[in-house]
């Protein structure tokens, strides 16, 4: 299944060299197809994927969130010619800070998918979330590549 998601996902990192996509419209394109394939892992029924999608895209949209800044940091960092001890020190308690928010979404989460997931479905979740994001890091490394 995952290969099928994958290869659904082709056109969209071909985009590069064709009619350009905003990133809005590609992100919310590679959305919907992970959403689709973290149901169809999860085993999820009708019932439970109405309550799974909203709730999904929301933490993904708060872990979004979290990732721009520790991406933000990292790219501040990267052009300080002279950073110093004290802004290494700083970039370090931003990216653990953020790291420690992640998590306690994470938990967040977690405590209200089990209302309506059984521990295997919240399992195969992170799970398939694992390899979609291998998936995805492959495919662009294989694109960097060309």
């Amino acid at each position: 299944m995952l290969t099928m998601v994958i290869l659904a996902l082709s056109p969209v990192y071909a985009q590069k060299n064709g009619p350009k996509k905003d990133r809005a419209a590609m992100r919310k394109e590679m959305r919907e197809f992970k959403i689709k394939y973290l149901c169809q892992e999860m085993e999820l029924t009708d019932e439970q994927r109405e309550k799974f999608v909203p709730l999904y895209n929301q933490m993904s949209d708060e872990r979004w969130k979290i990732f721009r800044e520790i991406k933000a940091q990292e790219k501040r960092m990267k052009k300080a010619k002279k950073a110093g001890e004290a802004d290494y020190e700083s970039a370090l308690k931003v990216t653990t800070n953020a790291k420690e928010r992640s998590a306690e979404i994470e938990k967040q989460y977690d405590a209200q998918f089990s209302k309506f997931l059984s521990a295997k479905q919240l399992y195969k979740m992170k799970e398939a979330e694992a390899q979609y994001m291998e998936k995805m890091r492959k495919m662009r490394h294989k694109d960097k590549r060309k």
